[in-house]
């Protein structure tokens, strides 16, 4: 995420968070590092077996949780 995001969220480099998908089913993915730079975009990456466990798909919103 880029500096204007964390003061969106409020939250800061390297904060450990937890993050909740939005499906019937959520899930938690925990002890998730937030990244910062103004070359980033507001994007979660995970592997493809994370992906596809939680039934996530690319688009698809999270919610960023306090660690």
């Amino acid at each position: 995420m880029t500096s204007k995001d964390t003061e969106t969220f409020s939250v800061c480099d390297k904060q450990v968070m937890k993050v909740k998908t939005q499906e019937e089913r959520a899930r938690i993915f925990d002890e998730v590092t937030v990244r910062v730079s103004e070359d980033f975009a507001l994007d979660m990456h995970i592997d493809n077996g994370e992906e596809n466990a939680a039934g996530l798909k690319t688009g698809d919103y999270v919610k960023l949780l306090p660690s």
